[in-house]
Order: C-alpha cells, then structure tokens, then sequence
C-alpha cells in the first residue's frame, strides 16, 4: 500500500511540474502586443498606436496607428490633417529594457490652407487698400521617418517609449516637410 500512495504522489508531483513548465514555456513564447498614446514624433501632435512582434520569438515588430498633425509656415495658414504612421521595427535588448530602432511611413489626408494678399496703390492715399484671400485644398500628404530610442516594456502592464524621431520626403509634390525635421517623441502605453 505504500508503494501505490508512493507512486500514486510522485505521478501527481510529476504531472504537476510538466503543467508548470508548460505554462511557463507558453509564458516565454508569448507575442508582445501593446497600444501607447504618443507625443510628437511620428505621431505629430497627438497619436495612438497598436505594436506587436511578427511572431513571439522574435524581435522584429511592426505599429499601426492614427494620429493628428498640425503644421505649416505660420499660425495663419496651418495644414491640418489626420494621418497614419505605419512602421516596422526591431528590439534590441533583454528583459523589459530595450533599444528600438524603426522604420515608417505616415500616410494621410490634410488640408492646405493658402492665404494670399492683393493690394492696390493709386496716387491718391485715401485709396489704397490690400485684400486677403484664403484658399483651402484637401490633398493627399506622407512623409517617412526613422525612429531611435528607449522602450521599457513589461510582459504585462506598464509601456513607456521616448526617443528621436527623423523624417524626410522625396521632395514631390505630395512629400510633406516637417520643421524641424527631427522630432522628440514619448509614448505611454499598455503591453499585453
């Protein structure tokens, strides 16, 4: 009888420690995925992002979002328009504390503002008088950036990104220049 109650509890010890290691493999094999609001950057102004690995092993990774921008040479004729950043990218590091590094493009529709002034002159100085006119057009915009900085994320729970955020176009017609073209950014978010 102490044979069975002795195999009996090393069979339940046994069966009990493999449904550990499987959970904790199925742990360690888990994709991260994570949603964070971001500040500047690729986002502009104001965005929000999905992230997740391609596969869970691996370190490369891809984010999805919408954002708002919000640009132009003067407060008079800003360009406004909704915009989606688009970016691959690769962790670098273990643990929670990582080094991303990206590559993206933002896509999206603004509005273009153009303010002209029309001014006449006669000889007479009562009549002078200028004229400003705005025009506003609704176009298609991108531009691309790189992305450099400091991911700290948790299995699950807490997100925080910060970093630098370059961009450039190909000086088309549709490419948008953002000044400055290096952007700082910080993002907040939820790994999960």
């Amino acid at each position: 009888m102490e044979k069975k109650a002795f195999l009996l509890t090393l069979l339940v010890i046994g069966i009990s420690l493999n449904a550990i290691a499987q959970e904790k493999l199925s742990l360690e094999r888990k994709r991260y995925k994570s949603v964070y609001l971001e500040f500047l950057g690729a986002s502009n102004l104001i965005g929000i992002s999905y992230d997740s690995r391609l596969s869970p092993t691996s370190h490369w990774g891809y984010r999805i979002g919408i954002s708002y921008y919000q640009g132009g040479n003067s407060y008079s004729s800003p360009n406004r328009g909704v915009f989606f950043p688009i970016e691959f990218n690769h962790l670098i590091g273990k643990n929670k504390h990582k080094l991303e590094i990206g590559l993206g493009s933002n896509l999206g529709i603004y509005n273009q503002s153009i303010s002209y002034i029309y001014a006449s002159f006669t000889e007479d100085i009562d009549n002078q008088s200028a004229v400003i006119q705005s025009t506003s057009q609704t176009t298609f915009g991108y531009y691309l950036f790189s992305n450099i900085g400091y991911r700290y994320l948790s299995n699950k729970g807490f997100l925080f990104r910060i970093g630098l955020n370059p961009s450039f176009n190909f000086k088309d017609k549709h490419g948008i220049t953002k000044e400055p073209s290096v952007y700082p950014y910080i993002s907040f978010g939820y790994s999960f």
